[in-house]
């Protein structure tokens, strides 16, 4: 029996030979072509990376060329290398995002709009070198800026792939430029600005004066701020709330608004309109008759028309009174405005230059609040009124121009290469004039003093036109400089204004965001 057990317990030969025979289970990966691996090159790219800002006429198309060194770490294989995809390549750069309520950094992508390998004879020998990888991009490039150069973008000279390498750039732009050079801008709050520009746009109207005590202590206030961010003394910020008390310049300018407006320039470019106004010091040697609110005989006029008596020649400045309840700031610049015109002559040019100090002022205005401590998005840019929206929107246009000394702001057409069909203005309806989208704060105004019949010529200067020139350029007007396009591009190629820092807190209180 138990023989018998043992005996059926021997492995069988037949079902040893069934089970050698019996193959494995295929297994669950699939199996791989019938391909070698790509070798991987010795050759990498080298740290000495150069950049080139791009110009024409010494204008910047706001581009930059980077040109990036190979080398072998084998010396049996070539330095050179040939593009193959270049797709595979990527820049970043962090710009500051105005969206952000603490002005936050955020990633950008650089886009490629040329790869080229050069092709270069440096010792002059026929001897072709390949080993430079030449990157153009579609704006200005950012100091520390991250190139990406993946795997399958180059080969070597044996059809070996590089590997992927991630590069910094030594030179560049700061973040403030560079953030500027990723403009055009978004508007995303077009309660910022009219139905002039934005179909959805309501601002409120502002007709009925504030009282008088509210508007004394409202400039007490703003005086204050200007104290406490070094932009005056407080003995200035007493002397000028004295004189706004005063009988004389209540018998001027009897509005409390339109007299806090003038006193409110103390400590900016313009605070010279102020003795203008009260004191004399215009062309006609005398103060003005009257600064009020009042129907202006020229209806064409947007906020305020200044005109020569002619019995004696005084001069009278006059506001739409719909503007009567708005902010002393908005009312402030229009007064920076209006002492530039001072006689019978008027032009596209001297309107042009008067809506650029204008603009400034509104600036230079909301600094003072900024610089206070209040945030961007709480300044006098956010109370949605008729001629505060009408000033940000000459605010929004100048921040998204600049020519000459791009990527600050400025007067021109700037070099955008980003989103530039849709104009300063993203997203705005269709001007009435059939000339398209407004391409830049010059464009904007020009159009606006066109369709009013303004005509494009010279007119005489005035004092206080080289006051307020010098002021924000540094000083390289002559006295008798006219009102032309010599005054524009000057301040298009310097102004002290608007630096880059306050550009993007002007933008963060705009709403305005990067594309």
């Amino acid at each position: 029996m138990l023989a018998r057990l043992a005996r059926s317990l021997r492995p069988c030969k037949e079902n040893q030979a069934v089970v050698s025979n019996h193959r494995a289970p295929a297994p669950m990966l699939e199996r791989l072509e019938n391909r070698q691996m790509l070798a991987v090159s010795p050759v990498i790219a080298g740290s000495k990376i150069k950049g080139i800002n791009q110009s024409v006429n010494n204008i910047s198309t706001n581009s930059t060329v980077i040109i990036i060194p190979f080398a072998s770490t084998d010396p049996a294989v070539s330095n050179d290398i040939t593009l193959v995809d270049a797709s595979k390549i990527r820049i970043f750069g962090y710009a500051t995002n105005p969206l952000s309520a603490s002005l936050g950094q955020v990633k950008k992508t650089i886009n490629v709009t040329n790869a080229q390998v050069l092709a270069l004879d440096a010792n002059g020998d026929g001897t072709v070198d390949h080993s430079l990888l030449q990157l153009t991009t579609d704006r200005l490039m950012r100091k520390g800026g991250t190139i990406i150069l993946n795997e399958g973008a180059l080969t070597d000279a044996n059809g070996n792939t590089l590997a992927t390498q991630t590069l910094k750039t030594v030179k560049g732009q700061n973040k403030e430029r560079f953030t500027l050079a990723c403009r055009l801008f978004t508007m995303t709050d077009h309660t910022r600005f009219t139905n002039d520009i934005f179909a959805d746009a309501n601002p409120a109207n502002a007709s009925t004066a504030p009282a008088d005590a509210t508007v004394t202590a409202g400039l007490t206030t703003f005086l204050g701020q200007k104290v406490t961010a070094g932009i005056i003394t407080q003995a200035q910020a007493d002397a000028a709330i004295t004189r706004y008390n005063s009988d004389a310049a209540k018998g001027t300018i009897p509005d409390a608004n339109l007299r806090a407006a003038l006193f409110s320039l103390t400590g900016t470019f313009a605070e010279s309109a102020i003795s203008s106004y009260l004191d004399g010091n215009n062309i006609t040697g005398k103060p003005y008759t009257i600064i009020t609110f009042q129907t202006p005989t020229d209806t064409t006029v947007p906020v305020a028309q200044t005109s020569v008596r002619a019995s004696d020649g005084r001069l009278r400045t006059i506001f739409w009174p719909k503007f009567a309840g708005e902010s002393f700031i908005a009312l402030s610049a229009h007064l920076a405005h209006e002492a530039l015109h001072q006689d019978t002559s008027t032009g596209l040019q001297e309107e042009e230059t008067a809506n650029i100090f204008e603009t400034l002022i509104y600036a230079q205005q909301i600094q003072a609040q900024i610089a206070a401590g209040t945030k961007p998005v709480s300044t006098v840019m956010s109370q949605n009124t008729a001629l505060v929206n009408l000033e940000n929107e000459k605010l929004a246009s100048f921040i998204q121009s600049g020519r000459t000394i791009f990527p600050y702001p400025g007067v021109l057409d700037a070099p955008h290469t980003i989103n530039l069909s849709s104009g300063v203005f993203p997203g705005q309806k269709t001007p009435g004039d059939g000339l398209g989208v407004y391409s830049g704060f010059d464009n904007f105004i020009q159009r606006i003093y066109k369709a009013r019949g303004s005509v494009s010529q010279n007119t005489p200067g005035l004092p206080i036109l080289k006051t307020y020139s010098d002021a924000v350029t540094g000083g390289n007007l002559a006295a008798n400089t006219q009102f032309s396009n010599t005054v524009i591009n000057n301040i298009d190629a310097f102004q002290n204004v608007i630096g880059t820092h306050l550009a993007i807190q002007l933008a963060q209180g705009l709403r305005m965001g990067l594309a």
